[in-house]
């Protein structure tokens, strides 16, 4: 049995379609290692950090998921599965990873390790 530490959600850039990009995301992740398990909402918006200091426990493999209040409203897009991020357990000690999301009004970056 490994461990997943979520550390860090880091929004690089908001592209609102107001003008003065004020406006803040919601943000969720969601793990699924056998089991459900959600994080969230956390507003965000460009340069800001959401420190998750979250410890999972998972076998073999995790999938981590990420969606903004706009997925969330429509869950029938197609986009979905490039919002997926899969961890295995072989990745244990290599050190902090950053995985990035992109959603049509923001990028963010995902801090995590496997310990």
């Amino acid at each position: 049995m490994r461990t997943l530490r979520l550390l860090n959600l880091h929004c690089n850039k908001t592209h609102d379609n107001n003008d003065d990009n004020t406006k803040p995301d919601e943000t969720f992740l969601t793990i699924d290692n056998g089991r459900f398990r959600g994080f969230g909402p956390e507003s965000m918006m460009n340069g800001s950090d959401w420190n998750i200091n979250a410890e999972i426990q998972f076998n073999e493999r995790a999938i981590i998921s990420f969606y903004d209040e706009d997925l969330i409203c429509n869950l029938s897009s197609t986009t979905t599965h490039a919002r997926n991020h899969i961890v295995e357990e072989n990745e244990v000690n290599d050190g902090s990873k950053k995985v990035g999301f992109a959603t049509n009004n923001a990028n963010y970056v995902l801090t995590y390790e496997i310990i």
